[in-house]
């Protein structure tokens, strides 16, 4: 594991930026963060700080084409995904399959809902409507990076 902090970074709308920062993960292991409300509330926001705190390389994303494109191009680490409800709904099904990705965690507010879909991929590890749970997780040692 690596010692040093990763700044934290935010893909944005322009290829050149997700080309450019796919050299800087130290870690064997990328933490993905795809939400449209990723950096619009401050439970996100706070959230974010807290992940940080534990994870050393993590990537939000608020634009399902950036995110997939980036996804796409990691080919040394594994991706542990954090997706909406609404947003895992739609791109779960299409990046499943890839190597690259080793587990999935959907953050939703209808659990109930996003479960029916969620159980159809055995990569997705939980829905779950509150962050604490994910934390729970990681320091259970739960959390799968395989």
């Amino acid at each position: 594991m690596a010692t040093s902090k990763i700044q934290p970074t935010k893909a944005s709308s322009s290829t050149k930026a997700i080309k450019s920062s796919t050299f800087s993960n130290l870690e064997s292991f990328a933490c993905l963060w795809l939400d449209r409300n990723v950096d619009s509330t401050q439970d996100n926001r706070d959230t974010q700080q807290a992940l940080r705190q534990v994870i050393n390389h993590l990537r939000t994303f608020d634009n399902t084409d950036e995110f997939e494109q980036y996804i796409q191009q990691i080919t040394q680490e594994k991706v542990v995904l954090i997706v909406s409800g609404s947003l895992g709904r739609e791109v779960v099904p299409r990046l499943h399959d890839l190597p690259q990705v080793s587990a999935c965690y959907v953050f939703c507010q209808d659990k109930k809902a996003n479960k029916e879909w969620a159980d159809k991929y055995h990569k997705v590890r939980c829905v779950v409507r509150t962050f604490i749970v994910l934390f729970d997780f990681y320091f259970q040692g739960k959390w799968c990076f395989c």
